[in-house]
């Protein structure tokens, strides 16, 4: 699982980079990537989490 959370991490990183936040929580969204929709959530400081 260790794995699966390192590659949400950066996924989530480089989307947020490349697209900023709003897109890139749209396109993991989009995609059924919860998890890296989650982790988008987590480094933008939202505590919220995502309803599947």
């Amino acid at each position: 699982m260790t794995g699966s959370l390192e590659h949400y991490q950066g996924l989530a990183q480089n989307l947020i980079e490349s697209l900023g936040y709003e897109q890139a929580l749209y396109v993991a969204n989009q995609y059924a990537w919860y998890g890296v929709a989650e982790e988008i959530h987590r480094l933008s400081g939202d505590d919220g989490h995502v309803v599947h």
